[in-house]
């Protein structure tokens, strides 16, 4: 599991489903993230997303590139 001092604003992660998270903010309750969804057309939709601590770091498996943004 990944500790929460290793998270970084502005970075993505994966968790085990393969779903990536950018970091937007955080604080002592918990993550701000965009969530992005693999689309049919292969690119990403973005969706903002909050959750706790703990429910965050549980099922992440580390860092990766960010998608790149569809023009």
């Amino acid at each position: 599991m990944m500790q929460r001092h290793s998270i970084l604003a502005g970075k993505c992660y994966r968790d085990r489903l393969g779903a990536i998270y950018r970091v937007v903010g955080f604080d002592g309750n918990g993550v701000q993230c965009v969530l992005y969804h693999r689309t049919d057309q292969g690119g990403f939709d973005e969706r903002e997303h909050s959750q706790s601590w703990p429910d965050f770091l549980e099922d992440l498996q580390g860092e990766v590139e960010c998608p790149l943004q569809q023009q």
